[in-house]
């Protein structure tokens, strides 16, 4: 499971659960299109990257 975390605009700290890295790309480009800030996914290793860089990643294979 990928778990993306965001501040958002408030200033709250939310954590969402998504299945693949699909939907984990997705939760990232709609956070950050919410202004949303400190994106991060976690991969199901338990790997932190980014936002921004895991859409760089990710979004290659999807585009």
């Amino acid at each position: 499971m990928y778990k993306v975390t965001g501040t958002d605009p408030m200033g709250r700290a939310l954590t969402f659960a998504c299945g693949t890295d699909l939907q984990a790309l997705d939760k990232v480009r709609e956070l950050m299109s919410r202004g949303f800030r400190d994106i991060s996914v976690f991969d199901p290793k338990g790997q932190q990257q980014g936002g921004a860089a895991f859409e760089r990643t990710i979004g290659l294979e999807y585009d």
